[in-house]
């Protein structure tokens, strides 16, 4: 037995149809089993029961065993001493505390009912990576899919959680945030982290600055990577090097060490070089992005943003003083989509949240509506379970209940899985 599963009954009123005695013999009756507390103090606040025909109100503390109240050391806190209830599964210590204060106890392990019980062991010992995998198709689809939204913005407050950290770095600069979010993500996973270094090395004011010009974003993006530190027999690459030569003295620039950039095993469209230009191309065809995000908040606009051709020297290169190949592939439609899911929804998201514009966070998930499923290993597990979906605002919430719900067993903290245990 687990005191978590206690709560949980205690929390939804499971407890068999018939009324309830403390262990000395006086009737008990719930009337509100009260507020479940998280954090310190007795686990349930504002409780409302009626001992005898006293009706009472306060807190009620819940153990699997009476002795347990000496391992937690709630003897020596004067916050236990106020309970109107101890209920716990076994009784098998008499508590100074209890008596001391008149509180009377109740066993409950006679009080539970065995479906409940025979339901949550199938959930815990299950050998599926969804556990409740056979039986989630019985939820009611409406809480469903209000725990789906509830998951999704759950997701979006987590990956906000990053996005506060580069806005303190940043001293507060929305711009600079997304510069840093939006750099990351055009390296995606392979190449993330030397994609950020990059834009913490270059500030974003210096590429706005040179917006109008592509190829000195291509100079100032191509060398601070530490792209242009070899000799080239190319003329355009040659080109970039004096450019970048005369803006990294004007600037004080540092280049990284080339070898942070991975290579091995990419496709041509996903070498670091071509996700440099792909960047450098966005800032130029479209700085607003970047300076007045809060104009780019429907997936059209910002597909529209990120969507361009391949020309000069990238057309067909993908390696410096490489050989050329038949055109190379732009960002193709699944990298757009990762981009909009990764970046920018929950930047919007967390640039609506910052400011209090109610429109940015309803613009953000009306994003993942506008998007379609996402197809992977976790949400695989949901399709398999016989269910269907269709956004990304879907795949998203799935993500994050798989991540933080389904993979550490944790049924009775799910929406999804309470609602099996509760319904009959």
């Amino acid at each position: 037995m687990k005191e978590e599963l206690l709560h949980f009954i205690w929390n939804y009123k499971l407890l068999k149809p018939q009324e309830l005695f403390s262990v000395n013999g006086v009737p008990i009756r719930i009337i509100h089993p009260g507020d479940l507390n998280k954090d310190a103090g007795p686990d349930f606040f504002n409780s409302k029961i009626e001992i005898d025909g006293v009706k009472l109100v306060g807190n009620i503390e819940i153990h699997v065993n009476s002795s347990d109240w000496i391992k937690h050391g709630h003897e020596n806190d004067k916050a236990y001493n106020n309970l109107i209830l101890h209920a716990v599964y076994n009784h098998d210590k008499t508590i100074h505390q209890n008596t001391k204060h008149n509180v009377e106890v109740v066993e409950l392990k006679n009080y539970l009912d065995k479906d409940i019980l025979k339901k949550y062991n199938s959930l815990v010992t299950s050998e599926y990576t969804l556990p409740c995998s056979k039986q989630i198709k019985n939820v009611n689809s409406l809480k469903l899919q209000s725990w789906i939204q509830r998951m999704l913005i759950e997701r979006l407050e987590t990956k906000t959680d990053y996005a506060k950290q580069l806005f303190e770095v940043s001293k507060n600069d929305f711009t600079q945030t997304l510069y840093f979010l939006l750099a990351r993500n055009f390296g995606f996973k392979i190449n993330g982290e030397p994609f950020e270094l990059l834009a913490k090395h270059l500030p974003i004011h210096i590429l706005l600055k040179h917006s109008a010009n592509l190829f000195q974003l291509e100079a100032l993006l191509y060398g601070v990577a530490g792209f242009l530190s070899k000799p080239y027999k190319n003329k355009y690459l040659q080109q970039l090097q004096n450019e970048f030569e005369f803006l990294k003295n004007k600037y004080k620039l540092v280049e990284l060490d080339i070898s942070l950039w991975k290579m091995l095993r990419l496709m041509p469209a996903n070498f670091p070089t071509v996700r440099i230009w792909q960047f450098a191309m966005l800032i130029h065809k479209c700085p607003e992005l970047l300076s007045s995000p809060e104009k780019f908040n429907t997936v059209e606009t910002l597909s529209k943003a990120i969507t361009f051709k391949h020309e000069g020297y990238w057309r067909d290169h993908y390696l410096f003083d490489g050989k050329e190949i038949n055109n190379v592939k732009a960002i193709g439609k699944n990298s757009i989509q990762n981009i909009l899911t990764n970046t920018f929804a929950p930047f919007l998201f967390f640039y609506g949240k910052k400011t209090g514009n109610d429109k940015l966070i309803n613009a953000a998930t009306q994003c993942f509506q506008d998007l379609p499923f996402e197809s992977n290993h976790k949400t695989r597990h949901f399709i398999k379970a016989g269910l269907k979906f269709e956004t990304s605002a879907e795949s998203q919430g799935l993500i994050n209940l798989f991540d933080n719900y389904c993979k550490n067993k944790l049924c009775l903290q799910c929406g999804v899985a309470s609602n099996l245990l509760i319904s009959n």
